[in-house]
């Protein structure tokens, strides 16, 4: 038997494009305060575009720093009196799920509703008012390694064992499958 824990799951991820709404810190009574924030997705066809509201907790650590730019940059709008600027993200989301509530203000006040709640794990790119300010860089791409020079500096180095490739960009947890 073995004594390693292995964990397994399953990941539903979804991927697009959408606007950022919504941008907060929210401080629990218990626990570390986090960012979050609305993401409108676009969908269907772009003649007659329909929009599905995520409310999303912002968990990847580059997600986090550029929610949090755009966090400051609406505040720096909003200080200068002229209106929000819109900003366009490509995500990816995980952890989907639903969450029941009831209305509390407007004509609909005692419905029940359904909010859709998921992670932002991951921003591919950002565009504010139409200019592209952030591209992340490639995560499939791995540099093109020269074997012969791999194996001179293996015999340099004497350990008779031939050095690894280093692989650039990472593999975030959330991606991971086991």
């Amino acid at each position: 038997m073995s004594n390693s824990t292995d964990n397994q799951f399953f990941d539903l991820h979804i991927t697009g494009v959408g606007y950022v709404n919504r941008i907060r810190k929210i401080t629990p009574k218990r626990g570390e305060a986090f960012w979050a924030c609305d993401i409108s997705a676009l969908n269907g066809p772009a003649n007659d575009v329909e929009y599905r509201r995520f409310d999303c907790r912002v968990s990847g650590a580059e997600a986090e720093k550029l929610v949090k730019k755009f966090a400051a940059t609406v505040a720096d709008r909003k200080e200068k009196g002229t209106n929000e600027p819109k900003i366009l993200i490509g995500f990816k989301l995980g952890d989907l799920y639903p969450d029941l509530f009831t209305r509390t203000k407007g004509d609909r006040a005692g419905e029940t509703a359904v909010s859709l709640k998921a992670r932002l794990l991951f921003v591919n790119w950002a565009k504010v008012e139409g200019d592209k300010v952030y591209e992340s860089p490639r995560r499939d791409e791995t540099p093109s390694i020269d074997i012969s020079a791999q194996a001179d500096d293996t015999a340099s180095q004497g350990t008779g064992v031939p050095a690894q490739p280093a692989i650039s960009g990472s593999v975030g947890a959330a991606e991971a499958v086991v």
